[in-house]
């Protein structure tokens, strides 16, 4: 049996998944912005198996270190925190566009900070709607209205997947689409149900899955520009330089 982080894992997809890994013998290591927020659910899920909690605020940099420092050896790291920001969000503690903040950057910072402790997999959540993200490894984190700022920032976590992928080929990585489920991201017309997606989520994180990028057990459609291994090397270097590193 594996050992699972899950980031933003108290609720939705991730709550879900978490759900489905205990129940299957996995331990999970459960993931909430703070204890208060967190310990209810650890204290519901732990009656299903070996659930251990870690918090800390993903809009923040220093929280992120910080809860990197929680995690611990693992087998597999799941990226499922996200946010859809509201009209006028304030911007992350370090100055960027919240979404790309919690979406993008923590995951790239997270990720660099444990790589060497991470043993099997590592999974980030694309969206339907990465198809209509833009990335530009020089505009990155800029203010921008929400449905823009959501849709690029999945479309960055499937670049940083396929980049990722690149530089830890000892590991499967990739992303997962958990298809259009009805959470407080989606609209209630959402056809699937967050199960649907826990499903998804969970067999990337311990079923046959090839890495890549999947919507559950078949292949998504990735956009050919974000396949450009020049871009992904441009943004895995802005990404570096804005989770501070490298030097400016």
């Amino acid at each position: 049996m594996a050992t699972i982080a899950i980031t933003g894992s108290t609720d939705g997809i991730g709550r879900a998944a978490a759900r489905r890994l205990l129940a299957d013998g996995h331990t999970v290591v459960l993931h909430a912005r703070s204890e208060a927020r967190g310990a209810p659910v650890a204290e519901e899920l732990g009656r299903l198996g070996d659930v251990r909690l870690v918090t800390g605020d993903l809009a923040d940099l220093d929280e992120v270190r910080a809860l990197a420092g929680q995690l611990g050896h693992l087998d597999v790291l799941v990226h499922n925190a996200g946010v859809w920001p509201p009209g006028g969000a304030p911007p992350s503690r370090q100055g960027h566009e919240i979404a790309f903040a919690v979406n993008a950057l923590a995951p790239h910072l997270l990720t660099a900070l444990v790589q060497e402790r991470v043993r099997e997999r590592l999974v980030f959540l694309g969206s339907g709607m990465v198809g209509s993200g833009r990335v530009d490894p020089d505009d990155l984190g800029s203010p921008r209205e929400p449905r823009r700022a959501y849709a690029d920032s999945k479309a960055l976590d499937v670049v940083l997947a396929l980049a990722w992928a690149r530089r830890l080929p000892a590991l499967r990585v990739g992303a997962v689409d958990p298809g259009w489920v009805r959470t407080k991201l989606a609209s209630p017309g959402a056809p699937g149900d967050v199960e649907d997606g826990g499903a998804r989520v969970a067999h990337a994180a311990s079923g046959e899955w090839p890495g890549g990028y999947t919507a559950g057990r078949s292949p998504a459609r990735t956009p050919r520009a974000l396949e450009d291994p020049g871009l992904q090397d441009r943004v895995l270097a802005a990404m570096d330089r804005l989770a501070g590193l490298t030097s400016r």
